[in-house]
């Protein structure tokens, strides 16, 4: 089970091999709770958008730009459905998910 995070996707490779990172979808979506903890909050979530192949990743959590200590560690199949990270506003500040590693298993 994933620990709460948010940062941004990672850019698909316009040519070359694919890596673990594009196949990490992150995307926010309309949520009561954190839209009461902060107005324009939304839930983060993240999903593996890989047909057959495991994700397993690292997340550092940033809050108002700033690192928080811990990682987010986890393991995504593919087709699971997506995990939540966490609220993108608290206390009208931004808070995202950045990725450290992420790496298809085989």
């Amino acid at each position: 089970m994933a620990a709460i995070l948010a940062l941004p996707a990672a850019t698909p490779q316009a040519a070359g091999p694919a890596t673990a990172a594009q196949y990490l979808e992150l995307s926010s979506v309309a949520d009561g709770k954190c839209q009461i903890m902060s107005a324009g909050g939304k839930l983060r979530l993240m999903r593996n958008t890989h047909p057959n192949r495991a994700l397993a990743y690292r997340l550092v959590r940033m809050f108002a730009d700033k690192p928080q200590a811990g990682l987010v560690v986890g393991r995504l199949e593919p087709g699971e459905p997506p995990i939540k990270l966490g609220c993108t506003r608290i206390d009208g500040r931004e808070q995202r998910w950045d990725i450290v590693t992420a790496e298809l298993e085989p």
